[in-house]
């Protein structure tokens, strides 16, 4: 499953709106690109699609493909030098119960916010 922030829910549905999308049910789909890259497309849910709401709307649309290959990524944003707001992918940090002290996920956590 792939994790979203709400500040990446709210960059997508602003997203979303930009592209003069209002239907609620219409979301971004996260489809592959020839480049090998992820890239966002409109389309509509289909029924074994992960699926983000966001203020009532559908954002986000995860199919199985795109689940099994960004299992455990987190969507979250991230600001530009130049002061925009992008979203990014990074690894989902899980609290380990083996963890002795946990001050490595804590730090970890701390950066890449």
């Amino acid at each position: 499953m792939v994790a979203v922030s709400e500040r990446a829910k709210q960059k997508l549905l602003e997203q979303k709106q930009a592209a003069n999308i209002a239907e609620s049910a219409i979301g971004l789909r996260v489809a592959a690109a020839p480049t090998g890259q992820w890239m966002l497309v409109a389309d509509h849910v289909r029924g074994d699609d992960q699926v983000v709401e966001h203020m009532g709307s559908t954002v986000l649309l995860v199919d199985p493909v795109a689940q099994e290959a960004l299992d455990g990524v987190r969507v979250d944003c991230l600001e530009t030098a130049e002061g925009d707001v992008e979203l990014f992918l990074t690894a989902e940090i899980e609290d380990d119960e083996d963890d002795e002290d946990g001050e490595e996920d804590e730090e970890e956590d701390e950066v890449e916010h």
